[in-house]
């Protein structure tokens, strides 16, 4: 018998794993702590990247009604550079700009106030209020929107109760002057109660001997806030901060129940005027470019938030 007869072959010398080393080997990669990420990674791609690659690359093609569901002509930074100079999405950037700058005066400035005065009130009252807050941020703005569209009309609850004390009937809806103000209000009245509940978690969070101690050394309510309730809390109205910039940028539920954009293009925002050029006119691509624009914005603006992050993380 030859010896090629009675060697073993070499793939008979290859160890053969074992259901039990396979079963470990599953184990832990079922354990391993990125092998949890895995799903929400998933889901993260499906609705969120995807349709952000999908959204670029339809602001740098040629889409149309009747290109939309074919191939895409690409065509560049056509169609940033058309939006960027065209009027309208000046006015409706400036639109947008002055309603970021009335939800941020409102929600910080009356936000902590209302915070601090529920943080010295009893805890049930404070927490009755709460409630009643949380009720009013929960409302969605469809609701909310319309029901403050019957009570600014010309005759409704507002007016009525202005002519009450003789002031006559004021358009608040239709005028040019007061039209974006009071979208922006009303607005700010939905994102308020956040804005309190936020606030008012980090008072609770703050250290209690400092406070004391600042109260022992004589100082009021606007020493105190100054020079220690504020610099406490800079992280966390920095992330507040960002927070409602982001929900200004994404303003147009109420746009849209309230005004329509009017009247004119007076209360036209970004997201309006992306949403009026994509389903109006079915400019995909420009308004595909509108969008991009309006993300890159807040990008920038929320740079200074993660340098600040990181630099709090690196003491």
């Amino acid at each position: 018998m030859s010896a090629a007869s009675t060697s073993p072959s070499s793939a008979s010398l290859q160890p053969v794993p074992s259901r039990a080393g396979r079963g470990r080997r599953w184990s832990a990669l079922t354990q391993a702590p990125w092998g949890y990420l895995v799903p929400a990674v998933a889901v993260l791609g499906a609705l969120s990247i995807y349709p952000l690659i999908q959204l670029v690359r339809m602001a740098l093609s040629d889409v149309g009604p009747t290109t939309v569901v074919g191939p895409w002509e690409f065509t560049g930074l056509t169609n940033l550079k058309d939006v960027w100079n065209d009027r309208l999405f000046r006015e409706s950037f400036r639109a947008t700009a002055y309603f970021t700058v009335v939800l941020l005066i409102i929600d910080l400035v009356i936000g902590y106030i209302a915070a601090a005065m529920l943080s010295s009130t009893s805890s049930r009252a404070a927490s009755l209020t709460l409630r009643v807050m949380v009720f009013v941020w929960a409302l969605p703005p469809l609701v909310s929107g319309s029901v403050w569209k019957f009570l600014l009309a010309g005759n409704g609850l507002v007016n009525e109760i202005l002519g009450l004390v003789g002031i006559g009937p004021v358009d608040w809806l239709s005028s040019p002057d007061l039209a974006l103000l009071s979208v922006s209000l009303v607005a700010a009245w939905a994102s308020l109660p956040f804005s309190i509940l936020i606030i008012h978690g980090g008072m609770l969070a703050l250290p209690r001997d400092v406070l004391e101690a600042a109260q022992l050394d004589g100082a009021g309510f606007l020493k105190a806030s100054r020079f220690v309730i504020l610099p406490l809390m800079k992280p966390t109205l920095t992330v507040l901060t960002v927070l409602i910039i982001l929900y200004a940028f994404r303003s147009f539920d109420f746009v849209y129940v309230m005004t329509l954009g009017g009247p004119g293009t007076e209360t036209t925002t970004l997201p309006y005027l992306a949403y009026d050029t994509a389903f109006k006119t079915f400019e995909f691509g420009t308004a595909a470019a509108i969008a991009v624009i309006s993300m890159l914005v807040i990008v920038v603006v929320s740079i200074p938030y993660v340098i600040s992050v990181r630099r709090e993380a690196a003491l």
